[in-house]
């Protein structure tokens, strides 16, 4: 476990801070994060970096951290391999539980960090906690519609479509223009 862990630590960080050293598969695997993941790999001098430094503030400092997160989510999601599944979604809940420490619900990222948070912890079949995340995620950013709709698809895959369609008239209530939500409620 140490060893998978010690790779995945110089296959993804390395890269993260030496972008000539990255890889044509590291660019690959990345290409899907967030712009503001790929501009923090640029590095401190960058304008970009100092951008985004000062729109997420205190807790940029651990940005990578989510970076990291993201990107296990994104991994986990295309792996067919149960066992190697379950060990990127054991990341992703690892990323966004330390980030978690250092983002309160004043943090830019908290609504998103938790929706992502909810997910793998649904994914793994924690499906209360997963829940739970969700509706941090919905207090503190009632417009988030992502959150509704992960929500949704929790209650739809626990066979509860009465709670997956209170949940999304909630979500159309406080974005009546979400597609996302609009989409889901018509297949319901």
């Amino acid at each position: 476990m140490m060893r998978t862990i010690l790779v995945f630590v110089i296959a993804f960080f390395l890269p993260w801070h030496n972008l000539p050293a990255a890889s044509p598969e590291w660019y690959q695997d990345t290409q899907f994060l967030p712009q503001y993941c790929k501009d923090r790999a640029k590095g401190g001098q960058s304008s970009e970096f100092n951008k985004w430094r000062k729109t997420f503030g205190e807790a940029f400092i651990h940005m990578h951290h989510f970076c990291n997160g993201v990107y296990a989510e994104q991994k986990a999601r295309n792996t067919i391999n149960q066992h190697e599944r379950n060990r990127w979604l054991a990341n992703v809940i690892s990323e966004m539980q330390y980030v978690g420490k250092h983002c309160n619900t004043r943090c830019v990222l908290y609504s998103e960090l938790h929706s992502r948070w909810g997910w793998a912890l649904g994914e793994k079949g924690q499906l209360a906690d997963a829940i739970q995340h969700y509706q941090l995620a919905i207090k503190a950013k009632p417009k988030y519609a992502l959150a509704y709709a992960r929500l949704s698809d929790l209650y739809v895959k626990l066979n509860q479509p009465g709670e997956a369609r209170k949940v999304l008239e909630a979500g159309l209530k406080t974005k009546p223009g979400s597609r996302t939500l609009k989409r889901r409620l018509d297949k319901l």
